[in-house]
């Protein structure tokens, strides 16, 4: 690796490698010129017999870059493990029932702490049903009008515009005649109570089935506080909730095995790691840099790579 403006490099060869690398990935000009930061046409004539009539090297230095980062990327891959995508926890068995009641035209709640998989788990649902439709909500789309935004983009209506009651109209037109339609809305802690009230109303109108799934303070929203009443309407409609604080023992069992971890010392290991704030999120990365761990010494993934990953990602020793 090196600095190709502090390094002359050769502009030919790199002609000749993006021609080649062109024609080996079949990406086009306009691909390449996202992953370059080239402008497709200087592109375009640097690769042809023609040749570009600019500054020829300062695109050479852009292609030698790339080639870096792609050789860099490719043993970063080699050493990384097969890192499983979706597998099934008692927890996501559930959120996955709950998706499937809320489908029936239902309101259900998902309430856990962070990384217990209920993203992959809906994730997982929307791939597998068809009329699912997922939108994450976020501190810029806590207001009604952005929030409608997005759940129309989530419906395939990306930049629409339009008063807060049109575009109420959009997303019930475009839900009503589908066949069990479901609205999940993950991060629904974002939303502010006007906004949770205006998806209430979507229900209410048309029958959609509606999913909040959140972080723990979803559930304390709707049951206690001085919020509470505000909610009454959409708290008593809600036909299911789960509520999570840490994942089952049974839940960092499957991802033991998922990781195909058999040995019971590094069992014990994974479950105090997932039992702290990140569960089985924190653990799936303390896993995946203990596997590159345990392949740089030629070794079996054990406690001790699983020890050591831990304290790198925490910045504090796991006590032995």
């Amino acid at each position: 690796m090196h600095d190709p403006a502090a390094h002359p490099v050769d502009v030919e060869e790199q002609r000749r490698w993006l021609i080649d690398h062109k024609a080996s990935t079949g990406a086009s000009w306009s691909e390449l010129s996202k992953r370059l930061d080239i402008p497709a046409g200087t592109l375009s004539q640097f690769g042809s017999e023609k040749g570009y009539a600019g500054d020829n090297r300062k695109i050479a230095e852009a292609v030698h870059r790339y080639r870096q980062l792609l050789t860099s990327q490719a043993r970063i891959m080699e050493q990384l493990p097969e890192v499983p995508d979706y597998f099934e926890t008692p927890t996501s068995s559930q959120i996955i029932d709950i998706l499937g009641w809320a489908q029936r035209g239902r309101i259900v709640v998902v309430a856990t702490g962070a990384g217990l998989g209920k993203t992959k788990a809906a994730d997982h649902f929307r791939a597998c049903y068809p009329n699912v439709f997922k939108s994450t909500m976020s501190p810029s789309t806590a207001g009604v009008n952005n929030m409608q935004q997005e759940i129309l983009a989530s419906l395939g209506e990306r930049d629409a515009v339009g008063t807060p009651q049109k575009l109420s109209q959009r997303i019930r037109d475009r839900v009503k005649d589908l066949r069990n339609p479901l609205l999940v809305i993950d991060e629904a802690q974002h939303l502010s109570e006007k906004a949770v009230e205006e998806i209430r109303s979507w229900h209410d109108a048309v029958g959609v089935g509606i999913a909040l799934m959140g972080n723990i303070s979803v559930m304390q929203r709707l049951e206690g506080g001085a919020r509470a009443p505000a909610y009454a309407q959409l708290f008593s409609r809600v036909s299911m909730r789960l509520v999570r604080t840490k994942p089952l023992a049974q839940d960092v069992q499957a991802l033991a095995d998922a990781w195909s971890i058999g040995d019971r010392a590094t069992l014990e290991k994974l479950t105090h790691i997932a039992m702290t704030p990140g569960a089985l999120r924190g653990a799936t990365m303390a896993l995946e840099l203990a596997s590159m761990m345990a392949r740089g010494e030629c070794k079996v993934l054990g406690a001790e790579h699983l020890q050591d990953a831990w304290a790198m990602l925490s910045q504090r020793a796991m006590a032995a």
